[in-house]
């Protein structure tokens, strides 16, 4: 059946959606690429591409640890009014 082998591009995201999804700027994505940070597959035309699934783990990942953020000190939000 032809088109079988195919990869849905659907599944994968460029590096500028990536980082809509993350809040952080395309660069930021491409230099967390090359460090190893966030996996990606590279096209025939030499442009990363990110699985989606890997980006909303991180996107989860990512706003846990920002909830998880140190609380302010007893009585520091009561003098912050």
């Amino acid at each position: 059946m032809p088109g079988s082998h195919a990869v849905n591009l659907e599944l994968f995201l460029t590096p500028a959606e990536v980082a809509s999804a993350l809040g952080v700027s395309p660069n930021t994505v491409t230099r967390w690429a090359r460090e190893g940070r966030v996996p990606f597959q590279m096209t025939l035309g030499g442009h990363r591409r990110f699985e989606a699934q890997v980006v909303e783990a991180l996107r989860q990942r990512l706003q846990e640890k920002a909830t998880q953020a140190t609380p302010l000190p007893a009585g520091a939000a009561a003098s912050r009014s």
